[in-house]
């Protein structure tokens, strides 16, 4: 990682965070520029400035234009809304929130009810399906193998061939949701 030579502010420090997303926070400081002259993290100047760049603190004609959004809903949105925003999306800001909700609209889930009824599991693995597939079979099912099985079964083949057929999933925001398909 190398630092930058000028401070990142505004857009161009939120990405540079997202890049980093993995790294401590004294190298996302650093590297975005935000260094003493004894060469010392300068964190107060750096969350200051990510606060000031989030779009959330930022731009208060957005927040109350988010709030209209939301009032808007009929109820059974503006319930769903709710849920979708405890279960998952804490993290996530208001249009994250309605863009899931239009996938879930997608796989026919409307309201809380048919979201408790079909959502089973998430992860945010590379190969999501293949790690369903071994969970769905050795924790829900209750058949694990044994484990010279378990290291030869093709868990991506037992999703293609057995499970994909009967769930739906949404990729969103860096993970994999999965929905019954009713």
């Amino acid at each position: 990682m190398t630092t930058a030579t000028v401070r990142l502010t505004g857009d161009a420090l939120l990405e540079h965070v997202r890049q980093y997303k993995d790294a401590t926070k004294t190298e996302q400081c650093l590297t975005a520029g935000y260094v003493r002259d004894n060469g010392s993290p300068a964190y107060v100047d750096f969350y200051t400035e990510l606060l000031n760049a989030s779009p959330i603190v930022s731009d208060p004609n957005k927040a109350a234009a988010d709030d209209a959004e939301y009032d808007a809903l009929d109820d059974d949105k503006r319930e769903l809304y709710d849920e979708v925003h405890d279960r998952f999306g804490e993290k996530w800001a208001h249009d994250e929130i309605l863009q899931f909700i239009d996938e879930l609209d997608d796989i026919g889930i409307e309201n809380v009810s048919q979201l408790e009824d079909n959502y089973i599991y998430c992860s945010d693995e590379y190969r999501a399906e293949r790690e369903f597939a071994e969970y769905w079979v050795c924790e829900v099912m209750c058949e694990p193998p044994s484990d010279v099985i378990a290291a030869a079964v093709d868990w991506q083949a037992v999703w293609d061939h057995n499970l994909s057929y009967d769930i739906n999933t949404i990729e969103f925001d860096g993970e994999t949701y999965f929905f019954w398909n009713r």
